[in-house]
């Protein structure tokens, strides 16, 4: 049985693969569209639908939610195999914060039909809208406020730096219920559709190796219903907690893969690359650098695919998951810097596509957590284990 397994995901890498290689990239150059600018929404919706159609959109969501059923650990193989292409469609390909995650899972019956279901096809995209201006690593110094009014709730505030905020259909909202209980039990989760009066997007922010992926919402006395609470009210930190550490061991596999495509550009240019009469991947100095990526590239795969076995084991992950993502996330910004050290001057022009993931990637160190965050998430646990 487990052979079957590992060969049906064996089957879904090699499709993956396929379908952006001969269908993705081609759609770019036929739009001329730029690395590092979001895709316009029609086209993202394009790939959307076809990666559906191919069985790999939202491919951990669960059957009776309508997805394929994967485990988180068989997820992450993909997540690899997606990222270690070089497309502007990485978010739509398997389904990133726009699209459907285990937060979700909370829905009710009503809410399944009209929101989750929906973006488990591909047909919309959601956004995770947790930071805001003063309440970003500290997740419990929300400012937003969800006041009770009749059978309903006003909120009132501002998000900021939500990725897909742009483009989402709806947005899963976290408020502030209850201010004297705050993170123990005083935030809850909202699902709010774009177009509800009151709700709209700020700013669209140019990010560091990004423009028009994340954005500004504003909420300006939007109401909305008690029925558009996700899961209970007063336990939307529990759920975005939940939500965060599954998160960093997917991006410890979206590191891992841009590393891969990192160290095979670096290698090829080494291997090609004639100075003082030979090649300079005969020199000790760029062989240790290659060493190091690939060294470092083998610890972050067998992270993830230790974090994910964990996950799917219903184990406590919380550290497990800070580890990989601190390690994935600066693994990934050594190799960036190698990989443009290696290239020489060639890898800091714009055709060489190796700058624009050295901004890329940068990002990488501080969403879900910065690597202090990390740290100090991680040192607490051992502490724990570890006292008399």
């Amino acid at each position: 049985m487990l052979d079957e397994t590992r060969e049906e995901i064996e089957i879904l890498r090699r499709t993956l693969s396929r379908f952006v290689t001969e269908e993705v990239i081609p759609l770019e150059r036929e739009h001329r569209l730029p690395g590092d600018v979001a895709p316009p929404a029609e086209l993202r919706r394009k790939v959307r639908m076809r990666s559906r159609e191919l069985g790999l959109y939202a491919a951990d969501m669960p059957r009776d939610a309508g997805g394929p059923g994967l485990t988180l650990s068989e997820r992450v193989v993909l997540d690899m195999e997606a990222l270690s292409h070089d497309t502007v469609f990485f978010e739509d390909l398997m389904g990133g914060p726009g699209g459907p995650s285990s937060i979700l899972l909370a829905c009710n019956e009503r809410q399944r039909e009209r929101y989750l279901r929906p973006l488990v096809a591909g047909e919309v995209t959601t956004c995770f809208a947790l930071s805001e201006p003063e309440a970003g690593s500290d997740a419990t110094g929300l400012r937003l406020r969800a006041e009770k009014k009749g059978g309903g709730y006003v909120l009132s505030g501002t998000k900021n730096i939500i990725t897909n905020a742009v483009q989402c259909d709806f947005a899963m909202v976290f408020a502030v219920t209850d201010e004297q209980r705050g993170a123990r039990g005083g935030i809850t989760c909202f699902l709010v559709d774009k177009g509800t009066p009151g709700f709209s997007v700020g700013r669209s922010h140019t990010c560091m190796g990004f423009s028009g992926f994340q954005g500004e919402l504003v909420f300006e006395r939007c109401e909305v219903p008690a029925e558009a609470i996700l899961g209970q009210e007063g336990f939307g930190l529990a759920l975005a907690l939940d939500w965060i550490n599954t998160n960093r061991i997917k991006i410890g596999a979206m590191a891992a893969g841009i590393a891969r495509r990192l160290l095979a550009a670096s290698a090829s240019h080494a291997r090609l690359r004639r100075q003082f009469g030979r090649a300079i991947g005969e020199n000790q100095g760029i062989q240790w650098k290659l060493a190091d990526m690939a060294t470092e590239l083998f610890a972050v795969e067998s992270m993830v695919a230790r974090a994910a076995e964990m996950w799917d084991h219903a184990r406590d992950v919380r550290k497990e998951a800070a580890m990989v993502k601190l390690f994935a996330s600066e693994m990934v910004n050594r190799a960036a810097y190698e990989a443009i050290q290696i290239h020489g001057g060639s890898g800091c022009l714009l055709e060489t596509g190796l700058e624009r993931v050295y901004r890329m990637v940068r990002v990488y160190t501080i969403v879900e957590g910065t690597s202090e965050i990390q740290r100090m998430g991680i040192a607490r646990k051992v502490l724990a284990q570890h006292a008399a």
